[in-house]
């Protein structure tokens, strides 16, 4: 038999000296190849959709806008149009009825309403670019804080980088249709993708400016205060939810002031009574065509709080890793809310990779991924079979909307249980290798 070579030895010398642990993760890539990586990322996403546009542009211009599975009555641009119109003719954009969004975007896009379409195609390439970039910061920022943590004894622990987590979201042909739709909900999400970061980061005064903005464009973002407000670490969270609401009676008094109690009913109000029920990708518009009078307001309070009343909870039992308790609330609000779209899904499936260590805690993957995929694929089938061809009916396309809304409260539970597994493998270490047997 011959004898182990030198290096052979040394290796096994090594792992007696380590008592045999496993192997810990390879180190991440230099900053600067990352720097690249993302750079590189970054121009990509940008030039897709330059191509596309250029190459199909009549059809995305044409098309896109009107589908409702990307566009809704408060973040549609043909809407957010209508109220530049208006309001370049001295008429208060609230009174015809037809413009149910912030008066900030009216600003936005005052200057580009006299400009060339492409100007205002540039501006949305460059929110998805920007929320990317935050998306990547986001990402480093965990992995930084997630090294400093205690974690589970003898893990191995798989590092998404921030490139990834910028490409799975500028890639995905969901967050690709929301641009190139030109909806107006990309611009709450930059507020909610702030919001986070800047929590994370600990600078609450940022993070409560952004989720104020981000509640103002929409109602829901409220739910994000609870677990702000548990990043602020030692400092006083009732002084956090007092800044925040304070600004947002700030926002609000302001633009009743300006535009008269119109603004007010014709965007805070119209979201929580759900004014209008043009179909999209939700729960309320079916229920609410079919309910009796007599019982609407009973619920719309129900549906509300449903989504509403998530928001302490979640916060309090997360309360050790407030962004994820964030990134689970914004999940709620893309499965809940009154007026979704594909483009909510976008970015809850965005912050995801951020707990890829959940990945492997997971049990529901194929079955959330067959939902989610068969609800977004079957909504505009069952759309042309109802609308253009007039050979389905409204049951169809609410059914696919069902379907995909169970997709992501599977999803939603699936992470749930995945944290509070891990938390206990991390508490509680014995148990990992103990079997549950139910008698």
């Amino acid at each position: 038999m011959t004898a182990p070579s030198k290096k052979n030895g040394d290796a096994l010398v090594d792992a007696l000296r380590t008592g045999g642990t496993a192997k810990k993760a390879s180190p991440p890539p230099p900053a600067q190849t990352e720097s690249a990586q993302l750079a590189y990322v970054l121009v990509v996403g940008c030039l897709l959709r330059i191509c596309i546009l250029v190459m199909f542009g009549n059809f995305v211009h044409d098309y896109l806008p009107g589908r409702v599975e990307l566009s809704t009555p408060v973040t549609s641009f043909k809407r957010l149009s209508e109220g530049l119109h208006l309001s370049a003719h001295n008429i208060s954009p609230y009174n015809g009825g037809v413009f149910h969004q912030s008066p900030l975007l009216l600003l936005a896009f005052k200057g580009l309403y006299y400009l060339p379409e492409a100007f205002s195609d540039a501006v949305y390439i460059a929110m998805d670019v920007l929320i990317a970039l935050v998306l990547a910061k986001l990402a480093g920022a965990r992995v930084a804080r997630a090294a400093q943590q205690v974690g589970v004894p003898g893990e191995t622990r798989f590092v998404c980088r921030p490139s990834v987590v910028a490409a799975l979201y500028l890639f995905n042909p969901l967050v690709v249709a929301t641009s190139l739709a030109k909806s107006t909900i990309v611009f709450s999400h930059a507020a909610i993708i702030g919001a986070l970061y800047f929590g994370l980061q600990g600078l609450v005064n940022w993070a409560v400016v952004c989720t104020a903005i981000a509640t103002h464009l929409s109602i829901y973002p409220v739910m994000l205060i609870a677990p702000i407000s548990l990043m602020t670490h030692s400092r006083s969270i009732a002084a956090t939810v007092l800044k925040f609401t304070a600004l947002v009676l700030i926002l609000h008094t302001l633009f009743v002031a300006i535009y008269g109690v119109e603004y007010f009913t014709a965007t805070v109000d119209f979201t929580i009574r759900v004014s209008d029920l043009q179909p999209n990708v939700g729960l309320f518009w079916y229920f609410f065509i079919e309910i009796f009078d007599e019982f609407r307001a009973f619920f719309i309070v129900v549906f509300q709080l449903t989504a509403l009343a998530f928001a302490v909870p979640v916060a309090y039992r997360f309360r050790f890793e407030p962004l994820f308790a964030g990134i689970l609330l914004v999940g709620i609000m893309s499965a809940l809310k009154s007026y979704p779209a594909w483009g909510d899904l976008a970015l809850f499936l965005g912050l995801l990779p951020i707990y890829e260590d959940l990945l492997k805690y997971t049990q529901y993957v194929f079955l959330s991924a067959n939902l989610l995929m068969f609800g977004v694929g079957l909504a505009p089938v069952f759309w042309h079979l109802w609308i253009e061809q007039g050979s389905g009916n409204a049951n169809f396309f609410y059914a696919a909307t069902l379907v995909y809304v169970f997709g992501q409260i599977t999803v939603l539970f699936d992470l749930g249980s995945a944290m509070l597994r891990r938390e206990l493998d991390i508490h509680e270490p014995e148990t990992r290798t103990r079997t549950v047997v139910q008698e």
